[in-house]
């Protein structure tokens, strides 16, 4: 253990000397595979837990609803990007990958006779929209990501026919997705619709991995000033062949914005917005999760008070009549001092449920899952956050502590191991006792005009309560070092070490999961012709680390590559 403490003691030192940066990952939604400022763990592209340094609590950030998600997908009671049916920019583009295996291990593994090497997935990509014609353009895409499929592929073929369940291939991807669309770009107008089929893989709380199709699948956006409205329409069915199960949801979602919201920088001392989000659900047949009276209204109210350049205070508060949340936020800026600014802040989150638009329910055979919990859970957490930057350097401090009480977690009866993965039946329920703790976390960069970015991060969480009824102990430690060189505005090659400590998974398995901590390395580089608008990628993704599965029942992460070309119009 002192070693261990001496060796990340070194890290965070080292930090400031060493390099950082941010390397694009397969898709969007996936960024969490490259960041470095708290504990990501992945087990498929469709579920991770994200925990951020700077969000506080013990949950995953995607199990937080707030306003600035309201597009999000519902995946059970995550909000979710992926797969990401945003509108691209004007282009035309292409995307390929692998995963790829540790090529440094890869020798040890081939015996001469058999090579030991397991069928490596790929990924793939296309896509087109059109540059705008009076405002109109048209766009096509379509998506697929295999990665992480192979270590639950023999269990997930008894779900579906893996010949039938992706658009291409037989890998059963967790997602495989395609879309056509119409839309129209104004000086204050954008509209879109978007009509596609798809096929998804959601990790119910039970653990299972639970197959969805969605055809068709339509969403349609409409902003206009301070108008915000998105409306979706999925057909989803479900299937189960080994026990010959099938059903069907159809299912309307979306949500109505009228106002500046918080992130606005509009100069009015206040700024409101009051908007609605709902769901609307009709279930016939074997559906494996279930939406209390079958549907939600949440109407909420967004604020923002400014009075002068330094304070803001900023939140929001809504109810669905079943389910309550709010937050809100100080924020108090000092003035400039030899080129450093100073921020200190309070937050808090007061909510009956992480996602109030979540669902209820989920049915594993003849139990049933309460996935909402009585009572309410509170987080208060303050902040010093100090920045500064001259024209070759810039270092960043964030210093912060929080305390939570009520805490969402999951109370399990029973668990069951079938071919390897582990399945559990219980409810969710609240840690009814404080827990506490301190985050910091410092960077530093070095700048060299356009040319040339070094950076650096190294931080630490410490948290302490009733641990063994946290859902995932997050890691305690983390360094991320990168680099940036932008030659004449033509190439581009960018890379990151990435280090995070021990992760714990508590409730998922009957004996803790641990998650070993690893070193990894991304790297990526492009090459651009400005003059035709196109640009050439190639980026390897997870090198040089030990493969392990990070998530109980997720796959393995593995050493991935992938190349990209784009002809933007």
């Amino acid at each position: 253990m002192n070693v261990q403490i001496k060796l990340f003691a070194f890290l965070c030192v080292a930090s400031f000397t060493a390099p950082f940066a941010d390397v694009l990952p397969e898709t969007e939604g996936m960024e969490e595979e490259t960041r470095g400022d708290g504990t990501y763990l992945t087990a498929s592209p469709t579920y991770s837990y994200d925990h951020s340094s700077q969000m506080g609590g013990i949950h995953s950030e995607s199990e937080e609803w707030n306003p600035d998600k309201l597009r999000f997908r519902y995946l059970v009671n995550r909000m979710s990007i992926t797969p990401s049916w945003n509108i691209q920019d004007p282009a035309v583009w292409l995307a390929t990958g692998n995963e790829i295996g540790d090529l440094i291990y890869q020798d040890m593994l081939v015996d001469g006779v058999n090579s030991g090497i397991s069928n490596r997935t790929p990924m793939m990509e296309a896509g087109f929209r059109s540059k705008p014609y009076r405002g109109f353009w048209a766009t096509v895409r379509a998506f697929q990501v295999d990665h992480y499929s192979v270590g639950s592929f023999g269990v997930r073929s008894e779900w579906v026919d893996a010949k039938e369940f992706a658009l291409f291939g037989e890998n059963l991807p967790f997602f495989s997705s395609t879309y056509i669309g119409l839309g129209y770009s104004g000086e204050k107008l954008e509209t879109s619709l978007l009509s596609g089929h798809e096929y998804l893989w959601m990790m119910g709380e039970s653990g299972r991995w639970i197959p969805i199709e969605y055809k068709p699948r339509a969403e349609a956006r409409f902003d206009f000033d301070d108008i915000h409205a998105s409306v979706v329409y999925e057909n989803a069915k479900f299937r189960n062949n080994s026990a010959g199960e099938t059903g069907r949801r159809q299912e309307v979602n979306g949500s109505f914005k009228l106002g500046e919201d918080s992130l606005s920088m509009s100069k009015e001392a206040w700024n409101f917005a009051l908007g609605v989000a709902f769901r609307a659900v009709d279930d016939s047949g074997a559906v494996y999760f279930g939406l209390k009276d079958d549907y939600v209204i949440f109407p909420f109210l967004e604020y923002t008070f400014h009075p002068n350049n330094r304070l803001k205070i900023a939140g929001f508060a809504g109810t669905s009549g079943r389910e309550f949340a709010s937050k809100d936020s100080v924020n108090l800026g000092f003035a400039e001092f030899s080129g450093a600014k100073a921020n200190v802040g309070f937050k808090n989150h007061i909510a009956s449920s992480l996602n109030p638009l979540g669902e209820t329910y989920e049915y594993y055979d003849s139990d049933t899952l309460n996935l909402t919990a009585d009572g309410f859970m509170q987080l208060h957490r303050a902040y010093l956050d100090v920045r500064g930057r001259s024209e070759f350097f810039e270092l960043g401090m964030n210093i912060a502590g929080w305390v939570e009480k009520g805490a969402e977690t999951f109370d399990p009866d029973s668990f069951k191991t079938v071919k390897g993965l582990t399945y559990r039946t219980g409810s969710v329920d609240r840690i009814d006792s404080w827990i506490k703790s301190i985050t910091a976390e410092a960077n530093a960069s070095v700048y060299y005009k356009k040319m040339l970015t070094l950076s650096s991060r190294a931080g630490f969480e410490k948290i302490d309560g009733d641990e063994e009824r946290f859902e995932v102990n997050p890691a305690e430690g983390w360094v991320a070092l990168g680099a940036r060189w932008n030659l004449y505005d033509h190439f581009i090659l960018e890379h990151s070490w990435t280090y995070r400590s021990d992760a714990k998974w508590n409730l998922r398995t009957e004996d803790p999961y641990v998650v070993k901590g690893v070193w990894y390395w991304n790297a990526s580089f492009s090459q651009l012709f400005p003059e035709y608008g196109l640009s050439l990628t190639g980026t390897i993704l997870h090198s040089l680390g030990d493969e392990q599965i990070q998530v109980p029942n997720g796959g393995y992460d593995r050493t991935r590559f992938y190349c990209n070309i784009k002809k933007s119009f």
